[in-house]
């Protein structure tokens, strides 16, 4: 933890820096696999998520993310605002909005329960087990050293120096994991298998067939999953050989490979990176043949796992909608019930991110010819000072026209260019400044409440969902409503996104069509 604190920059931090540059590797390419780019989107992801937010993403356990948000909490004030909910429970430090120390728990009383809550855990690590052990202390036997497998092609024609199969591993690392992200993963991969190979299967790496190839994929899906009398009835060695807890140093002796059952994308990255351990020690004619050529590449869902879409979910349907606009109509006239209206409009009608919304000024709405017409429009100044330019329809106008009337200002024609669209209410630190990001997340999160709290006792579902929404889920509302009136192109010209895969995560074909015919499936 100590070397990934040292690592982050020490500095005031802006909410479109890229995760890459300010973000080692190994917590940057996570969180881009999962379509977060920004800062802002790490941000919005954890306060859509709550504290459990990293659970989604592999290789970030409860320690970096808690490192995470109090680097945020600290240099990330132009972002947005880290809050009790950030944390897990009793975990938000003192300083954090709505951390609370236990009750009548003094601080030398809390480090001493610090200490026994790590003794208490260095007293569950597993024993040493000198067989199960990272592949940099691993001693091949003799006669699983694969110098005799029954997969080895003749050494005249193999292009590998490499006596053994861990010498012909640590070749294949050198050659194809340059990448220290890569390395860490091409490693773990191949010394799980490897070892499986040693004490579950006790054959040569190189000695492995088909059928054990399929076997793995098997082994994968009940390890941390079966009951230990399950497991060891189905297996040679018991699961307590394999797991361990999370962030164990290697060199320690109650290090294990695993610290829980895998999900079906660490299960599908096993195997492919296994494969292409061997797709190299084929092709450099250190083996015959790859014994997983002949395993299907399709890793199957388990029992109570799903392929939600990333987004789909995150997004509001007609009916929740129709309970905002109805709060909405209810709230008192003036410039917070226009600003609300403004806020719901630019998320949900127009797709713009929180801090587009934030950057807008007057001098956006423009009148340009679109087509064989002039239309209104507003030009939003995107990530990376692009720029895009939408339509606007008569309503829209009239929304962000009545926002700056409410604000006594003449109007876009009127006012000056850089008047920002969104402002605070008049009091505060900032009276009449234009609002913050910890301030847009703050005035949505508690319209929603509210919002929630009208619909909690016909619709509890619903008004769950509205209490975990943010800011980032009007334009995921946005993405899916227009998916469903517009071209997959078009949208992703509407939203700025760089590639149209980034937008096809909004979309689920398979979900919708699967609905609609189960709609109309008899019950009896």
């Amino acid at each position: 933890m100590d070397r990934l604190a040292a690592a982050l920059p020490q500095r005031a931090l802006r909410y479109d820096e890229a995760l890459q540059a300010v973000l080692p590797a190994d917590l940057a390419q996570p969180l881009a696999a999962k379509g977060l780019e920004t800062l802002e989107d790490l941000y919005e992801c954890a306060a859509t998520q709550g504290a459990n937010w990293f659970r989604v993403f592999e290789g970030i356990d409860a320690q970096r993310a808690q490192l995470l948000m109090l680097w945020l909490a600290k240099f990330g004030e132009a972002i947005g605002e880290i809050t009790a909910r950030f944390f897990l429970p009793g975990q938000a430090p003192a300083g954090i909005a709505g951390a609370e120390p236990p009750k009548g728990a003094t601080t030398p009383q809390l480090a001493a329960q610090s200490r026994m809550n790590a003794t208490s855990t260095a007293r569950t690590l597993p024993e040493y087990d000198p067989q199960v052990r990272p592949i940099e202390e691993i001693v091949l036997p003799e006669s699983l050293s694969g110098a005799n497998g029954i997969n080895r092609a003749p050494l005249i024609g193999c292009a590998l120096n490499a006596d053994n199969d861990l010498e012909a591993i640590r070749i294949w690392l050198n050659a194809r994991a340059g990448n220290p992200n890569t390395f860490g993963n091409y490693r773990k991969e191949a010394e799980r298998f490897l070892l499986w190979c040693l004490v579950e299967k006790r054959t040569a790496l190189s000695s492995i067939r088909a059928g054990d190839a399929a076997q793995y994929l098997r082994w994968l899906e009940n390890l941390g999953r079966l009951d230990d009398k399950a497991f060891a009835a189905k297996w040679r060695e018991p699961q307590s050989r394999w797991l361990g807890p999370k962030n164990v140093p290697r060199s320690h002796g109650g290090w294990r490979p695993f610290n829980g059952p895998l999900s079906v994308a660490s299960r599908r990255n096993a195997i492919v990176v296994v494969r292409q351990l061997f797709n190299f020690l084929k092709k450099t004619g250190y083996l015959i043949f790859n014994p997983f050529d002949q395993v299907s590449p399709k890793v199957p869902l388990l029992k109570g796992e799903g392929a939600p879409q990333a987004f789909a979910d995150r997004s509001l349907t007609p009916e929740q909608w129709h309970a905002v606009t109805a709060r909405l109509m209810l709230l008192p006239e003036g410039w917070p019930r226009e600003r609300m209206k403004l806020i719901l409009m630019m998320g949900k009608s127009l797709g713009m991110r929180a801090s587009e919304m934030l950057d807008a000024r007057a001098g956006w709405i423009t009148t340009r010819r679109i087509g064989f017409r002039e239309r209104r429009a507003i030009e939003i100044v995107g990530k990376g000072s692009k720029v895009r330019r939408l339509p606007l329809n008569a309503e829209q106008v009239e929304i962000i026209e009545s926002a700056l009337h409410a604000r006594n200002l003449a109007g876009v024609a009127g006012c000056d260019p850089e008047t920002p669209l969104l402002v605070n209410l008049g009091r505060g630190r900032n009276p009449g400044g234009a609002m913050s990001r910890s301030g847009l997340y703050r005035v949505l999160e508690a319209f929603f409440e509210t919002v929630a709290n009208d619909i909690a006792a016909e619709s509890p579902m619903d008004a769950a969902k509205l209490r975990a929404s943010s800011t980032h889920w009007l334009r995921h509302t946005f993405a899916v409503t227009a998916l469903g009136k517009m071209s997959v192109n078009v949208v992703q010209a509407a939203m700025g996104h760089a590639s149209v895969a980034t937008t096809g995560r909004y979309l689920s074909p398979e979900e919708e069509k699967m609905s609609e015919a189960m709609a109309d499936m008899k019950a009896l």
